[in-house]
């Protein structure tokens, strides 16, 4: 956990030496992944009442863990495929690790914004925006930093990629869907066949 304190002071740096010293590891990108779940739960529960949307909810948690884990896979993965046809210096692990240490940021807000938001009042709801929209931007540069780091690219060479990368996930989005409806008209025809067949016996 001292290199992922580090990866937030010195993230250039920090990605650099994941890439070539092959420091960090996946272990500790799992638990920083659970610690974001957690962190994620907790904004979710103890917010504010009247910053809360879902303060008559009932929790959720398998939803908790799909929002945040199938998209950290599907940028991994989509990002993996398209940076490695477009001379990619970086792996899927150095990929996931960028991902995962740089979700510190969004850790450290959400862990702290449900405490501010129990102190503001309504008038003051844009503050809380703005906080939670800095703990967003954070990571989300880390992220563009550290898959820059990582593949060795150019700044124009880096933009193209994110937008290939969103290109490519919104593809493995579409074949999923495709697929699990054909799964689904298939589950409906062979249960519809095997009606058939006990009506008639």
């Amino acid at each position: 956990m001292k290199f992922a304190m580090y990866v937030l002071r010195h993230p250039i740096d920090a990605f650099w030496e994941m890439r070539f010293e092959k420091k960090g590891s996946v272990k500790v990108g799992c638990v920083l992944l659970l610690i974001t779940l957690a962190a994620m739960v907790f904004n979710r529960q103890a917010r504010g009442f009247i910053f809360n949307n879902n303060y008559n909810v009932p929790l959720d948690m398998l939803y908790q863990i799909e929002i945040l884990v199938l998209p950290v896979l599907l940028f991994c993965i989509s990002n993996w495929a398209i940076t490695t046809l477009m001379d990619g210096k970086g792996n899927f692990r150095d990929i996931f690790l960028v991902v995962c240490y740089s979700l510190i940021p969004f850790i450290l807000f959400n862990f702290i914004s449900p405490l501010l938001s129990n102190r503001l009042s309504l008038n003051d709801s844009a503050y809380l925006m703005i906080f939670d929209a800095i703990g967003y931007v954070w990571s989300g540069l880390m992220i563009f930093i550290g898959i820059k780091v990582i593949h060795e690219y150019s700044m124009g060479k880096m933009v193209a990629t994110l937008f290939l990368t969103a290109a490519a996930a919104a593809i493995i989005i579409f074949i999923c869907l495709l697929f699990f409806s054909l799964l689904q008209e298939l589950g409906s025809f062979a249960y519809s066949i095997y009606r058939e067949f006990s009506l008639r016996l």
